[in-house]
């Protein structure tokens, strides 16, 4: 680098801090076209995908985001532990991820979000007939969790033997095969499951912690977030009830809805 250029950058630090942060796109052009929307794809009541179909109280979001906005939503399946990785390449397949994704402070040191949409608990579930039926039952159990989940780091503290899986479809399956005493993952997506089948129950009195679902967005994406939050209080208002009853069993409180006038402010962007 020639003399003049690193005099030139030296000024830039000293007196701006040179911050060569890419500037965020128009939300309305960056929600444009196509838009590559990141799902899970086994979780009956919020995204399934079967038969060529998608189905699900997320996907019933992303497709009234997609009305809303004007864009065509394409449904890309990802895991829960990808979640989050997905969202910070710079070569993602995805633009957002609609995905039981849980707000943390952690994870808003890494990604964006918008919302709540919904509010819940960690829950537990297990088999019909398990002798696990109150918080004391569950001391030194092996409890199935899913990678990348907030259950995966902070169930019911160091009382169990946490055996972690890559979806929850596995954990069921190693639930039935009676590998695992329990289940444990967001209240809402187990009281979902255990309606589908007989042989499942989600353990009452057993909620554990507070889960807010966001929509995942790139990180410093703060113009995005006001557009994206500004949808969800019109969705909440308008259709959050009606899509609950319709993708959820009666059986599923509808109690988790958010307070559309307190969502969470969106993050600033940082150099």
């Amino acid at each position: 680098m020639r003399r003049t250029a690193w005099v030139a950058l030296f000024a830039c630090l000293a007196l701006t801090g040179c911050n060569a942060r890419t500037p965020e796109p128009e939300p309305a052009d960056y929600l444009s076209g196509t838009v590559p929307i990141g799902v899970n794809s086994d979780l009956p009541g919020w995204s399934l995908y079967r038969n060529g179909v998608w189905s699900g109280f997320d996907i019933a979001l992303g497709n009234w985001l997609a009305g809303e906005l004007g864009f065509t939503p394409q449904y890309v399946p990802i895991t829960t532990d990808e979640r989050l990785k997905v969202l910070k390449r710079e070569d993602s397949p995805v633009k957002l991820v609609i995905s039981n994704f849980s707000i943390t402070d952690v994870r808003r040191d890494e990604v964006d979000f918008a919302g709540p949409y919904l509010s819940d608990a960690q829950g537990l579930m297990t088999l019909t007939g398990s002798p696990i039926g109150t918080p004391a039952d569950i001391e030194g159990r092996a409890v199935c969790v899913v990678l990348g989940s907030t259950g995966e780091t902070r169930i019911f503290g160091a009382k169990i033997n946490s055996r972690p899986e890559n979806t929850l479809d596995r954990c069921v399956q190693r639930l039935r095969a009676r590998e695992v005493d329990a289940v444990s993952t967001d209240q809402v997506i187990l009281e979902g499951l255990a309606s589908y089948a007989s042989d499942l129950r989600v353990v009452p009195g057993m909620r554990v912690g507070s889960e807010r679902y966001g929509i995942g967005l790139p990180n410093n994406r703060p113009e995005l977030c006001e557009y994206l939050s500004a949808a969800l209080t019109r969705f909440v208002d308008e259709e959050w009830t009606r899509k609950f009853g319709e993708y959820l069993p009666a059986s599923v409180p509808g109690d988790r809805k958010p307070n559309s006038r307190v969502l969470d402010p969106c993050e600033p962007a940082t150099p």
